[in-house]
């Protein structure tokens, strides 16, 4: 798909071309997470220029930017800017997973912290990162659990990337609670790029069903013991081609699994696999499937 939309910008192809490449690209992607067998299907955001921008362009008081580096990799986004005040928006059908996807899904979003700090032009952070969580993301939320995503995952890497303040969490936990709503969805704060650990206590203390930790980061002792929330284990690396060894990501899920005994355990990559070439990152789906369905076995057993 990427291909054929540079050949559009240049006059080569055709808009039904592009098309097409999306669709086959989409086909591609949801046959290997059934090859997976994984439990949630997701669309990729394979349309989607950046985390934000389907919602920035759907909220008449955002702008997008200028573009700005993706944490230390070779990506880029074009940074949220506010252009007047935000109301509610009527979310986007450009986050609504296409049809052929199946349930249940998994979305992705980014969380309000997320937002709120890698946008420009914003005076009191804070009082934005309530504003777009009740105005932009729950909105988001109530529309994706509608349309069959019954995991909600808010991309949170500024936090254990860059840090919080002392006086931010207050705000950070209201802006949740607004983001989740009543919509019913499961909500996960993914926290990725970055150490968890030193921010783990009060992270559990946020409105949120399930946290995701970046285990490459994240030392696996940090987590501790008792979860009385879920735990998305990020066990595979979303920055690396190396693929990870199936019987060590298998002891690592039976470890947590016993040790930290959260109350669901989930497992994923650490973060998203666009940086992967294609035929690595569906080698780690693959891997991932397979460990889960051991791990249960072994569980089980």
């Amino acid at each position: 798909m990427v291909a054929a939309t540079r050949g559009l910008d240049r006059g080569r192809v055709t808009a039904a071309s592009v098309d097409e490449a999306f669709a086959q690209d989409l086909r591609d992607f949801v046959r290997v997470q059934q090859d997976a067998q994984l439990d949630y299907f997701s669309d990729g955001l394979l349309r989607w220029q950046d985390i934000f921008r389907p919602l920035v362009e759907a909220a008449p008081g955002l702008a997008a930017h200028r573009l700005v580096r993706w944490f230390d990799n070779n990506a880029f986004f074009r940074a949220p800017q506010p252009r007047g005040s935000l109301t509610a928006i009527a979310a986007p059908d450009a986050i609504v997973p296409d049809g052929i996807v199946p349930r249940p899904r998994v979305a992705t979003l980014p969380s309000p912290y997320l937002f709120s700090r890698a946008a420009v032009g914003v005076k009191d952070r804070n009082a934005f990162m309530l504003e777009l969580a009740q105005s932009v993301l729950r909105p988001a939320v109530e529309r994706l659990f509608q349309e069959g995503c019954e995991l909600v995952q808010l991309q949170e890497p500024w936090l254990p990337y860059f840090g919080i303040a002392d006086g931010d969490w207050a705000p950070f936990k209201e802006a949740l609670a607004a983001t989740r709503g009543d919509a019913g969805a499961r909500i996960v704060l993914s926290l990725y790029f970055g150490d968890a650990g030193p921010h783990l206590p009060r992270l559990k203390r946020l409105p949120v069903d399930a946290l995701g930790i970046d285990l490459v980061e994240t030392d696996v002792a940090e987590l501790g013991s008792g979860w009385e929330m879920g735990l998305v284990a990020g066990c595979l690396n979303g920055r690396s081609s190396l693929l990870e060894s199936l019987d060590e990501t298998v002891d690592l899920i039976r470890h947590l699994a016993a040790s930290v005994r959260p109350t669901t355990l989930y497992v994923s990559s650490n973060s998203d696999l666009e940086l992967l070439p294609t035929a690595v990152a569906e080698k780690k789906v693959l891997l991932l499937g397979e460990a889960a369905r051991r791990a249960k076995e072994r569980v089980a057993a």
